[in-house]
């Protein structure tokens, strides 16, 4: 206030500028004086003006105010956003997210670096201390929290080269009867609640508890499987049997470590994924 009333011409505009009362500049002002023991303000000619004491605390004051400015400037620089953000997607998710409004985002954050791979475990993601993940697998590990999931709608697939060795299925029923299924080893329960004769009628499954794999044994030609339906446009050689309704989806996940979550630059590409996973 001191410093105010000195730079604002005084304690008038010192109060206007400071957005109080004349009466609370005077009692701070005031209070200032008797804890130093001497008078900082007099008033000559109806203006206010600091005594020989005055002026050498204002100086003191000018060095406190800088000292703070420069303490508030290391917060802000703190929690600037920018540095390297490190992604890993599994090797499947990331046909989910082909980094819609990329350009736009990069454009906002010009002082973000992103580095984005792709990984085959969740212990390669652990191990190799990246920022985020997108998997469609949960991780189990304490450290890691979700931040955000999706139902991703998924479909029967099967190669071409598939399709040319064998006739494609007709219906569901001349699917389970002549063709092998590919599928994530938690799916089959589902599909066989959602088809009762799968129980019966299947010719055979093969299991995995991996979306990539699936895919893998899908495109050499193992059989039929399910996966997103994402995989129609970004998975070369496979082919969607659209004519076969899939009940099934797959659940994406956005994750990371519980101790990052709050820094300024990942959470700013959080906020970006969040939106990707919301526009699916």
């Amino acid at each position: 206030m001191l410093y105010a009333v000195k730079t604002s011409d005084g304690k008038v505009m010192a109060a206007k500028n400071m957005s109080t009362s004349i009466d609370t500049l005077n009692k701070y002002l005031e209070i200032l004086e008797r804890e130093l023991g001497m008078r900082l303000i007099s008033v000559a000619d109806r203006r206010c003006v600091l005594t020989g004491n005055g002026e050498k605390v204002f100086v003191i004051a000018e060095q406190i105010i800088d000292c703070l400015r420069k303490a508030y400037d290391l917060r802000n620089n703190e929690n600037a956003v920018k540095g390297e953000v490190r992604i890993a997607c599994d090797r499947t998710v990331k046909y989910n997210f082909c980094q819609c409004e990329l350009e736009h985002f990069l454009d906002q954050y010009t002082d973000i670096s992103l580095s984005i791979d792709t990984y085959d475990s969740i212990t390669e993601f652990e191990s190799r201390n990246y920022d985020l993940g997108l998997s469609y697998d949960q991780p189990k590990n304490d450290n890691l929290i979700m931040l955000f999931t999706k139902d991703i709608p998924c479909g029967f697939f099967a190669s071409c080269d598939y399709l040319v060795k064998h006739s494609p299925p007709a219906d569901l029923d001349d699917l389970l009867q002549n063709h092998r299924l590919v599928l994530k080893r938690d799916w089959l329960a589902i599909l066989k609640s959602a088809f009762e004769r799968l129980n019966r009628d299947c010719r055979g499954v093969c299991l995995s508890n991996s979306t990539l794999i699936v895919s893998e044994i899908v495109k050499n030609g193992g059989g039929i499987g399910v996966l997103p339906l994402s995989a129609n446009s970004n998975e070369k050689g496979l082919v969607c049997l659209s004519n076969i309704q899939c009940p099934l989806t797959s659940k994406a996940y956005l994750f990371t470590r519980k101790e990052r979550k709050d820094i300024p630059r990942i959470r700013a590409v959080i906020d970006y994924y969040k939106r990707a996973f919301a526009a699916l």
